[in-house]
């Protein structure tokens, strides 16, 4: 599998409508990258209720570490090839 990674972050006021734009750039199926204290908090809701509201097809991955480990990583991959998604929004820091 060949992945290209996008260059563009969003930031600021109205970014969050701003990263549903990529939908019309020929992709299917979004894949969010977070982890379980932004799902908790809500923090992640707020961007992923925009693809929501839009119908866009999507899925989360939340099993993230803080200081990821090798294994940590080599599963989100797999997780990513398993969800049929075609790019990836990774929310935090």
């Amino acid at each position: 599998h060949r992945m290209i990674l996008n260059e563009t972050s969003y930031f600021g006021a109205g970014c969050r409508e701003s990263i549903a734009i990529e939908q019309t750039q020929g992709f299917k199926k979004a894949f969010f990258v977070t982890d379980k204290d932004l799902i908790r908090f809500k923090v992640a809701d707020k961007v992923i209720e925009v693809f929501a509201k839009k119908q866009y097809p999507y899925e989360v991955y939340s099993d993230v570490k803080a200081n990821p480990t090798i294994a940590n990583v080599q599963n989100g991959v797999k997780a990513y090839q398993a969800s049929g998604a075609d790019f990836i929004v990774a929310l935090g820091g």
